[in-house]
């Protein structure tokens, strides 16, 4: 269950965009199906205004999934962009499930220092703490959207994030040539996409309710797909599939709408 929740957690952050008051949004829709079956949607915003960026999401489970779960989550992240490298200034999120709800926020100096930290406290009180030197940004949306834009066939990207709560590693290696794919969203017509190979490793700030045990039966299902096609909305990487496999079946996120304000 828990790799279905973190697949859910990795395609928004991979399809989570800029936002600015100033122009009209790229908006895109995902459903997420486990073994077919629905279980989850999340909507994510674009807009971009010069060199600024805000990244904006909502998720949500649903089908059976929501009943056992009931997980809503929505989140955001600003900062600046420049010669396609990211500076992190400010990170959000909150999320409510059936038993709880939790809320984090970080603000980061021009160095990638945490300045600012918040997080609720029966989330601090069930991770970890993290130590001083993993501190840093960016967040985890900033950090994704500096992948979309150097993603690359055959290169492997790495970066670390630190989002108030934990400090992830990530790995992003991309196949060294394109393959078709055809997304329902986009028309019928294939397009040429990059397939990468994500993977994630918790650095610090573990949850106690996280055993040793469920995080190396997800180290052995492997990383996660990740079909991105180019040139979409302004980016020049787009996620448009998702698939994973999780000891229940296979986990899939398909875009599903996509709105393109240039369009």
């Amino acid at each position: 269950m828990r790799r279905t929740h973190a697949v859910l957690l990795l395609a928004t952050l991979l399809a989570a965009h800029p936002a600015a008051a100033d122009e009209r949004p790229l908006e895109a829709d995902y459903v997420v199906r486990w073994s077919g079956i629905e279980i989850g949607r999340f909507t994510t915003e674009l807009r971009r205004s010069d060199e600024r960026y805000h990244l904006a999401y909502r998720a949500r489970t649903s089908g059976p999934l929501r009943w056992v779960v009931g997980l809503e989550s929505d989140g955001w992240a600003i900062g600046r962009l420049a010669d396609g490298a990211v500076q992190a200034e400010h990170f959000r999120g909150e999320s409510s499930w059936r038993n709880g709800a939790g809320y984090w926020r970080v603000s980061f100096a021009a160095d990638g220092r945490a300045t600012e930290v918040e997080v609720d406290e029966a989330t601090r009180a069930d991770r970890e703490p993290v130590p001083e030197p993993l501190r840093r940004g960016p967040d985890p949306l900033s950090l994704m959207l500096a992948a979309m834009q150097r993603a690359a066939a055959g290169d492997v990207l790495k970066g670390q994030s630190y989002d108030g709560r934990r400090a992830m590693r990530y790995t992003l290696a991309c196949d060294a040539e394109r393959s078709p794919i055809q997304p329902v969203a986009l028309g019928a017509a294939p397009r040429e996409a990059l397939a990468c190979a994500a993977d994630g490793e918790l650095v610090a700030g573990r949850s106690a309710r996280w055993s040793g045990e469920a995080e190396a039966q997800t180290r052995e299902q492997g990383p996660v797909r990740i079909w991105l096609v180019p040139e979409l909305g302004g980016m020049p990487h787009w996620p448009v599939r998702i698939e994973a496999e999780s000891r229940w079946g296979t986990v899939t996120v398909e875009l599903e709408s996509f709105t393109d304000p240039a369009a």
